[in-house]
């Protein structure tokens, strides 16, 4: 073993396990994005207006966010239109990224499998 005369192969990173690897790293990024983006959105809602805060109370975290994203655009005159703004960005943004990670998932390793 002292001898330095290697007996191992490289490995080339071309391979399936690199693949995997891959789209792990880009769904694992995906999620953890989408989690930063979640407690984003549960912030800014306790910081909103409480008639806002109200209004969305009671919902399930699904309906939470598809509510949110589909919040009206305002001109931004006040913090509320503001927190409007901002919680429907980061719905729209936690949608895109939970759409994202599913699409990882459903990738196909190679043909025929």
């Amino acid at each position: 073993m002292l001898s330095q005369e290697a007996t191992a192969i490289a490995k080339t990173g071309d391979g399936a396990i690199e693949m995997i690897r891959m789209l792990k790293v880009a769904k694992d990024s995906a999620v953890k994005a989408r989690t930063q983006a979640i407690n984003q959105l549960g912030a800014v809602l306790m910081c909103a207006d409480p008639t806002l805060r109200d209004a969305l109370a009671g919902l399930g975290p699904t309906t939470l966010i598809r509510t949110c994203a589909d919040l009206s655009e305002d001109e931004h005159r006040t913090i509320d239109d503001a927190a409007r703004t901002v919680l429907r960005m980061l719905a729209r943004r936690i949608l895109a990224l939970t759409e994202e990670a599913r699409a990882h998932e459903r990738v196909r390793w190679g043909p025929g499998r």
